[in-house]
């Protein structure tokens, strides 16, 4: 399932590439000197908030009425 994210990035950001690097589903990518962000890829971890350095990456959720079931182990 794939969630319904925004996912702004500031004009503090400075391409070091930490979200590039660490990001486990592959949302950014530098390409011709500009971060490009594939929304679609995001499930919604947030890692890349705290990770950056200069504090310049926001991943919104926009899914509504999203619920989150949670199961007994039957072991």
């Amino acid at each position: 399932m794939g969630f319904k994210v925004k996912i702004s990035v500031g004009k503090e950001c400075n391409l070091c590439g930490l979200c590039v690097k660490y990001c486990p589903a592959n949302v950014f990518e530098i390409v011709n000197g500009e971060l490009v962000v594939h929304e679609d890829r995001c499930i919604y971890c947030k890692g890349c908030e705290p990770l950056c350095p200069r504090d310049a990456l926001r991943v919104e959720l926009l899914d509504e009425g999203l619920s989150i079931e949670i199961h007994k182990s039957l072991l």
